[in-house]
């Protein structure tokens, strides 16, 4: 991949387009996406790419804002679309989000798509053919070229295939008239230029780009930011505070990233630790599981939370209480204090929970003699 040179401004140009997602006439047919990511194109960079497919152009635009945040990518494509000795020219704009998403298309001035016989699309079947574009898990991804329309029953060479019944299975995924159309930018939205997209916008990631991208409303959106933290960026004040928003009940997935997100660095300090402690008495099961898996990779327990995890283990069981003892044994967690409160659980009626507590007693050497003496009591109970 290569940059080339720097174009001019085109404000005017997607401003249009960000405020008409559909929009045509008689010079300019244009189906968008709305815009999720709150930054306003500056100027173009054009990147020279090898997209290893069979349409001419090698270039890849990046539309950057005035603060040089990636905010759209496109590449035109004109190449032909071809089947039983029958070709008509795609003439097509294709755009991506910079996370990678199908984010639209334009026609040049004066071009239109067509069908069978070159039949114009009508307004519905534009809008149907960018509902399709935007669907990056379409059966297209499994089907061959050659899948698309049965074979006629004759072999003769001039017989359009086009014309006769398309696959059933396949009607679903296009548009009725243009199977090889839809399927050809299909491809294009979702092979190797989306991949290009998605490097490029990774090479140029920061902390104040992952908080634009943040601010997104569109799920995959956020999974992609969250994603390309760690690893990618310094975790400043700023991510931290939204990445602990983040976890709650309402969205696991995004609650689960936001959870892997936090660096073992930034779980050093002690008020991390307390924010994730205020989190675990309000999340479900499953996510409190996560957090505790997470503490792993501290450096360190702070005092606090290590007596408030141990406390909160009268209520636990199965999973959670194994976790939260594998933890303290991870950290190799031996201080009278927390052995108090885990000793105190020797008597509890929960047979489970006592064992396990036992266990962990037996296994973490504490030298405190309250501690020994319920540890005495408890064997001498089960004839341990």
């Amino acid at each position: 991949m290569k940059s080339i040179q720097r174009f001019g401004l085109l404000n005017v140009l997607f401003a249009g387009m960000l405020l008409f997602p559909a929009y045509r006439s008689q010079e300019t047919i244009r189906y968008f996406q709305t815009q999720t990511i709150s930054l306003q194109p500056d100027t173009i960079q054009a990147y020279i790419v090898d997209f290893k497919d069979d349409v001419d152009n090698d270039t890849l635009f990046q539309a950057r804002s005035k603060e040089g945040y990636p905010v759209l990518y496109f590449r035109k494509i004109k190449t032909s679309v071809c089947f039983d000795n029958k070709c008509r020219l795609l003439d097509i704009v294709v755009y991506w989000n910079v996370t990678g998403r199908y984010l639209g298309y334009e026609l040049p001035k004066g071009e239109f798509l067509s069908k069978t016989e070159h039949e114009p699309f009508k307004p519905e079947e534009y809008n149907r053919l960018s509902d399709l574009l935007s669907d990056p898990l379409s059966p297209l991804a499994n089907f061959s070229y050659e899948e698309l329309v049965p074979k006629p029953a004759s072999a003769a060479g001039d017989l359009d295939a086009v014309s006769s019944a398309t696959a059933k299975n396949v009607l679903d995924y296009v548009v009725e008239g243009a199977v090889y159309t839809t399927y050809k930018l299909w491809h294009i939205v979702y092979g190797p230029a989306q991949k290009e997209v998605t490097e490029l916008t990774e090479k140029q990631l920061s902390p104040g780009f992952l908080l634009k991208i943040l601010e997104s409303p569109d799920a995959s959106d956020k999974l992609w930011a969250l994603n390309h933290i760690r690893s990618y960026v310094e975790l400043t004040p700023e991510l931290q505070h939204v990445l602990l928003g983040f976890i709650d009940n309402n969205q696991f997935n995004r609650a689960e990233r936001a959870i892997h997100a936090l660096s073992p660095e930034a779980l050093k300090n002690d008020a991390l630790q307390l924010a994730l402690l205020e989190k675990y008495g309000r999340v479900n099961y499953a996510l409190k599981n996560q957090l505790i898996t997470k503490l792993r990779e501290a450096p360190r327990l702070s005092n606090p939370l290590k007596t408030a995890l141990a406390r909160s283990l009268v209520s636990a069981n199965g999973e959670l209480l194994s976790n939260t003892l594998d933890l303290f044994q991870h950290h190799r967690v031996a201080d009278p204090e927390t052995g108090r409160i885990i000793a105190g659980l020797l008597q509890n009626d929960n047979n489970f929970l006592s064992r396990k507590a036992y266990t962990y007693l037996k296994n973490v050497k504490i030298e405190d003699r309250i501690v020994e003496e319920q540890l005495n009591a408890y064997r001498v109970k089960h004839n341990l």
